[in-house]
């Protein structure tokens, strides 16, 4: 008996063991909750080449000696752990973007969808924003659209490393290109899906919002599952449409569930969508119809139930 209680223990042990070689430093993972945490920080080297770039950058994330001087955030995980993290969510590699001779046009990339987030100290407080807000669109004047990224797992190569002349390496195990700002950039992990990237030096870093270079980040990787939000409304937000401007919004995105004024002078949301989705619908919340006043907005994740087929408004 004693024997097996030692077995038991050490099995413990190295299982412990094995989690802590995975969260003790530059990379999580959150299984259940099918994200990955990376440390890194706001590259050093942007703007090391603007005579030439005029501002331009080609990529969200990469990792060290990456194209770090046109990249906005270097992450200390390398492009192969990231790679077999992802794999421990249970996602598999999609299909990098390609060319199809017979119809002579690019194709586009296909996998897994996920949302980027980025979080850092602004003095005494955290500051969380969509990692596109760190993006600015020269053409739109505005910060880059959300989107869900692509993750394709990166196109492979030849591995001038292996004894084994026909082995096989993704591109990104070379380079550490992580999240590509070009749609058909498939030497990345990860893909951006919007046209609007198919044209030349259409992204610059967000000034206005960016922190200075070598700001400590912490990235957040995380799929984009279905899930329901809780959302409370504080503020002036009964009398003044909030209900109807929430359920429009909520119908062009493509999310069910209900608004419902409550006794207290609150607003009640219950939404279900991916998150890619309640995360616009958030954003939009927190600003409201044109006479709300939106003191404060607190979100609770809750399990997806699919049990709302449209969006309501309670009474």
């Amino acid at each position: 008996m004693q024997k097996v209680k030692i077995i038991v223990y050490i099995g413990v042990c190295l299982i412990a063991l094995s989690n802590v070689a995975w969260a003790d430093g530059h990379l999580q993972i959150k299984e259940k909750e099918k994200k990955l945490v990376l440390k890194g920080k706001i590259s050093e080297a942007l703007g090391e080449y603007d005579s030439h770039l005029k501002g331009a950058v080609e990529y969200l994330v990469c990792g060290r000696n990456g194209k770090e001087y046109e990249s906005i955030i270097v992450v200390d995980a390398t492009a192969k752990e990231i790679h077999d993290a992802i794999k421990k969510l249970g996602v598999e590699v999609g299909t990098p973007p390609g060319y199809d001779a017979e119809k002579d046009a690019p194709t586009s990339a296909k996998g897994t969808e996920f949302i980027i987030y980025a979080e850092w100290k602004d003095g005494d407080k955290a500051k969380k924003v969509r990692a596109e807000e760190l993006i600015f669109n020269v053409k739109t004047q505005k910060p880059m659209q959300q989107v869900a990224w692509i993750y394709s797992g990166s196109r492979v190569v030849p591995d001038l490393d292996s004894d084994d002349e026909d082995a096989m390496i993704p591109q990104a195990f070379m380079s550490n290109d992580l999240v590509a700002l070009k749609r058909f950039d498939a030497s990345a992990l990860f893909q951006n899906p919007l046209l609007e990237s198919e044209e030349e030096n259409i992204y610059k870093k967000n000034d206005a919002l960016l922190p200075k270079l070598g700001t400590p980040v912490m990235l957040t990787i995380e799929v984009n599952r279905k899930m329901q939000l809780f959302v409370l409304i504080t503020g002036k937000v009964q009398g003044v449409g909030f209900r109807n401007f929430t359920q429009m919004n909520a119908k062009q995105l493509g999310i069910n569930g209900y608004a419902k004024n409550l006794p207290n002078g609150k607003v009640e949301v219950v939404a279900e969508g991916d998150k890619a989705q309640l995360d616009a619908l958030v954003a939009l919340l927190k600003k409201g119809p044109r006479y709300a006043r939106v003191d404060s907005l607190h979100v609770d994740e809750r399990s997806f139930t699919g049990e709302y087929k449209s969006f309501g408004i309670r009474y």
